[in-house]
């Protein structure tokens, strides 16, 4: 069973004395009434960019505005919903990192890289600059400069290719 592009909406007549949220898909079947269509073990929600956002057993426990929700018998043995998934042509497979992301994706970390050198190159480089610096802490500096340096140069558009530096102990 798949109902696509939830919704929230209000029926011509809800009972007085229940307060809840309607939704109701494409097709105009509502949510609530929709409960018994999902006989599979496990129901999905994924979004329009069919990326999965939900997953339960209990059809009851998923919010599906903006969502289409199919049941399905089995997951993948590696399913974490925490991590990104595609619910496509009746199966569930690990979202792969288009180009740019992964470039971005570098772009980040050599950022992050550079800031946690910049975070131990900056107090040592006070040490020497205050003439207060012993040998261990001279070398220790050049390491972490060469580092950074090599960290510079390298190439986030070989996303797929980048050959990291080694950081200094």
């Amino acid at each position: 069973m798949q109902l696509n592009n939830f919704k929230r909406y209000e029926p011509e007549n809800p009972p007085d004395e229940i307060k809840v949220q309607y939704f109701i898909s494409e097709d105009g079947t509502d949510f609530y009434e929709s409960f018994n269509s999902f006989t599979m073990k496990y129901k999905i929600g994924f979004d329009e960019n069919d990326f999965v956002r939900t997953m339960s057993d209990d059809i009851s426990a998923i919010y599906p505005d903006r969502l289409s929700i199919v049941d399905i018998e089995t997951l993948p043995n590696d399913f974490d919903i925490n991590e990104k998934w595609v619910y496509k042509n009746g199966k569930i497979t690990r979202y792969k990192l288009t180009k740019n992301e992964l470039i971005q994706q570098a772009e980040q970390n050599k950022f992050l890289l550079m800031d946690s050198a910049n975070i131990v190159i900056n107090p040592l480089q006070e040490a020497v600059d205050l003439d207060i610096a012993n040998e261990d802490k001279k070398i220790k500096l050049t390491e972490w400069r060469k580092y950074r340096v090599l960290l510079n140069r390298v190439d986030v558009s070989t996303a797929l290719d980048i050959e990291w530096p080694q950081k200094p102990v």
